[in-house]
């Protein structure tokens, strides 16, 4: 694997500054400034910052705001942009246009800058009267804070296209989703049908929801796992839309699986992000969530649709009712409750977690197809042909050494339409390469190949198969454990109900 140039490792520890910087903003929405959550989440900012200086990021680092996007140096991080609406309305209410750090930054001036960005008795305080007096009356010496001039108010020039349509789409619903996530955790009544506004404004801007799932592999900021959530809602919705299924079912299918973790809400912090192995006292809090999560849709006084309710209680069961939580009655979950069971293991084994590296696709289909058991295999062989082995977002190298970017499935799961980053061996693209193309298609006289997948901190090979080869006894490896006969067999499902 190459090793990163010192201008990937630059723009990696800025990527990771940002990040932060959500994470924090997120934090004191929720919580008192002396919150453990807090003051973790501004020291991950100090120490974020210092190694962006390490690795010699100009200082101050200069985060622009849009209405809908953090940018450095002109540049859009559409990662840490995808859960910071909060943050970024806060800013614009404000007119803010950059916010710049110091190295000396510490976590009082953080909590005292938050205090100024997101708390409502303060948004008068940043006019450009007060600007300088408050800041230097709050204690605020490490950080620069630039208001957008009134010729041009978003402070940044950039075309609503397409991605700029699917970022907005991502960040309602994670917004959406932390809002309700905020809402259970302090007691208060849900704001279903913003969630199911969500979802349909999602199904109706796009005929598949690839592209948002393109965006979701850059989402690294993990509060109440609001980010899986929404990424297991994606994966819902493009299987079930593969499927056939009506747009009704579709916000129904999509709404449950953004809810479905909603009991996470009530485990503490300290459990749901831990990095070392629970105790068994911290394992009874992990498996209650489930329980939980249905407990609190059961009890709000808007009707909620029973099978969000049976997606939270069931998404940690096995197709007869294995696993947990363990019911007073025998349960069969529901279709919709065994697709989001399948989309929800799927997405924690390929995701980053405090406790764990991502697997990828490929690795992580070998451990659903080695444990059958767990999962309905119709819903599992249907998710495998339709999210493909290479789902959209994946960064792959090819034979011939050049980088891709896999943009959409085939009909062949092993075959996806890439869009080439680079060259052979790494090389600048020539000014007549082909905008996309198709695993197993001809470029300059040979077969385009997927030699490994690249990911944040590796890079794995993909082993050579022949997937219109059959198999005998067990197969040798995940992609043949996916595309087998014998695996393959029996019909697709109905739609969920």
């Amino acid at each position: 694997m190459t090793s990163p140039t010192l201008t990937q490792l630059r723009r990696s520890a800025v990527v990771d500054f940002a990040h932060a910087l959500v994470v924090a903003a997120l934090n004191r929405l929720l919580h008192s400034r002396d919150h453990r959550g807090v003051t973790d989440a501004l020291a991950e900012m100090g120490t974020t910052l210092r190694r962006a200086e390490q690795l010699g990021v100009d200082m101050p680092l200069a985060l622009q705001c849009s209405d809908d996007r953090l940018f450095h140096d002109g540049e859009a991080l559409d990662g840490p942009s995808l859960q910071a609406r909060s943050l970024l309305r806060c800013c614009s209410e404000r007119s803010v246009a950059m916010l710049s750090f110091l190295p000396g930054f510490c976590a009082d001036e953080g909590n005292a800058l938050f205090d100024l960005l997101l708390l409502p008795q303060n948004r008068e305080a940043l006019t450009r009267q007060h600007r300088d007096s408050t800041l230097a009356a709050f204690g605020i010496r490490n950080v620069r804070v630039l208001l957008r001039s009134p010729a041009d108010p978003d402070d940044r020039r950039h075309r609503l296209d397409t991605t700029a349509q699917a970022l907005h789409r991502y960040q309602e619903l994670a917004d959406c989703l932390q809002q309700n996530h905020v809402r259970a955790h302090r007691d208060q009544e849900l704001a279903v049908d913003a969630a199911a506004g969500a979802v349909e404004r999602t199904v109706a801007d796009f005929d598949e929801p690839s592209m948002l799932l393109t965006l979701a592999a850059q989402d690294d900021v993990d509060r109440f796992t609001v980010g899986h959530s929404v990424r297991v809602a994606l994966l819902a919705l493009q299987v079930a839309r593969g499927l056939g299924a009506r747009r009704e079912q579709l916000v129904h299918i999509g709404s449950a699986a953004l809810l479905h973790d909603i009991g996470k809400s009530k485990v503490p912090q300290e459990v749901l992000f831990k990095q070392g192995r629970l105790t068994a006292d911290e394992w009874q809090w992990m498996a209650q969530h489930p329980r939980l999560g249905a407990q609190i849709l059961l009890e709000q006084h808007e009707e909620v649709d029973p099978r969000a309710i049976g997606a939270a209680f069931c998404h940690h069961m096995g197709p007869h009712g294995e696993g947990y939580p363990k019911p007073a009655l025998p349960v069969a979950p529901s279709g919709t409750s065994r697709l989001v069971r399948v989309c929800d293991v799927f997405e924690a084994l390929t995701s980053v977690r405090p406790y764990k590296r991502a697997l990828t696709a490929i690795e992580a289909y070998a451990v659903m197809f080695r444990n059958q058991h767990d999962f309905d295999m119709r819903w599992l062989r249907l998710f495998t042909r339709t999210i493909g082995l290479f789902p959209t977002g994946t960064r792959v190298r090819l034979g011939n050494g050049a980088e891709a970017l896999v943009v959409a499935q085939t009909q062949s799961p092993e075959c996806p339409m890439l869009r080439l980053l680079s060259a052979a061996d790494g090389g600048s693209l020539p000014a007549d390469h082909p905008e996309r193309v198709a695993v197993g298609e001809f470029l300059h006289g040979e077969p385009v190949r997927i030699r490994s997948v690249s990911t944040h901190d590796r890079c794995i090979a993909v082993p050579e198969f022949d997937p219109a080869e059959p198999t005998a006894g067990s197969p040798p490896c995940a992609a043949h454990a996916c595309l087998s006969s014998n695996v393959a067999a029996g019909a697709s499902p109905p739609p969920p109900r």
